[in-house]
């Protein structure tokens, strides 16, 4: 069944109002240091789908990532483009519905990122988002996701997230290596996101 969170008109109005409620206005915390330590990801090809105003696309691209950052908002991904250059970095910025990735980009990804992504999309479609993550990696690929929000209500978007079921999901397609609490997160986010670390095996 249809949901708002399936248009494309629902999430570019929100970005031409600048009232995403969800835009941290800044590279997501977790993702910084993962960057920033380089242990768990070295430069690669990196795909970030729901990238927003694309300031987690263009700090990756600061640390040396081929990046390809796609968002379903036209206004998001201008916002998005005028970063990048404001910043003098290169992303492949795609304003399109990520979930018809499959057919130019299969096995193309070393990595993907995963925030308040997963949450945005209509519930109904999360077996297939996962399904899409795996084919989008390559062999040996790694899928870090932070979830968002891990809690119990209903309706959305952003829609709760059971932090099981989403975990049986995404391990019928990719193994889990890590799972702990993001604990760099903003204070009101506190204690409702999880910091997981999938890998595609070959």
């Amino acid at each position: 069944m249809k949901h708002l969170a399936d248009e494309q008109d629902f999430w570019d109005e929100n970005y031409r109002n600048c009232k995403p409620a969800w835009d941290l206005k800044s590279p997501t915390p977790v993702f910084k240091r993962i960057l920033n330590e380089n242990k768990l990801l070295k430069p690669g090809k990196l795909l970030i789908p729901g990238s927003g105003y694309g300031y987690d696309a263009v700090e990756a691209a600061k640390a040396g990532f081929e990046v390809t950052a796609v968002d379903f908002s036209i206004s998001a991904i201008k916002f998005a483009e005028e970063l990048a250059y404001k910043e003098n970095v290169s992303v492949n910025f795609l304003s399109e519905d990520f979930f018809t990735l499959a057919s130019k980009h299969s096995s193309s990804f070393d990595a993907k990122f995963d925030y308040v992504t997963f949450c945005a999309i209509n519930p109904v479609r999360r077996e297939e988002y996962a399904k899409l993550i795996s084919g989008l990696l390559k062999c040996g690929g790694t899928f870090i996701a932070l979830w968002f929000p891990v809690e119990e209500r209903e309706g959305g978007p952003p829609f709760a997230i059971n932090l099981e079921e989403t975990q049986e999901i995404f391990s019928n397609h990719l193994k889990l290596q890590s799972s702990s609490a993001d604990t760099d997160t903003i204070k009101s986010r506190r204690g409702r996101g999880i910091l997981q670390i999938y890998k595609k095996g070959c």
